[in-house]
């Protein structure tokens, strides 16, 4: 690495710390700062409810479409089940009445 490359890294690495520590400056040292920081942290807590929320009703919304989607599956499952016993039924009163060799 050439001793000039490492100087602008050295340079844009010093002038971006020090705007970082102009920010946690304001945002910590001043009033208007502290005012602003808080009402920055109340939005995020109202966005972030306001995400929950969403998510409750996504979840429940997709609950239910599950549960619908479980009973019809559940539902087949017992017609075809019943086909079964009655194909059964069927097939044994059929070969009860054919005679043995």
């Amino acid at each position: 690495m050439s001793e000039n490359n490492r100087d602008v890294k050295f340079w844009v690495g010093f002038f971006i710390g020090g705007f970082i520590g102009a920010v946690v400056l304001f945002f910590l040292g001043t009033k208007e700062g502290k005012k602003r920081g808080k009402d920055i942290l109340d939005e995020f807590a109202d966005k972030l409810e306001s995400f929950e929320r969403k998510g409750e009703e996504i979840k429940g919304e997709i609950a239910e479409t599950a549960t619908e989607k479980i009973d019809s599956a559940l539902a087949h499952i017992e017609a075809l089940q019943e086909r079964g016993r009655e194909t059964t039924a069927a097939l044994r009163r059929r070969f009860k009445n054919v005679p043995k060799k």
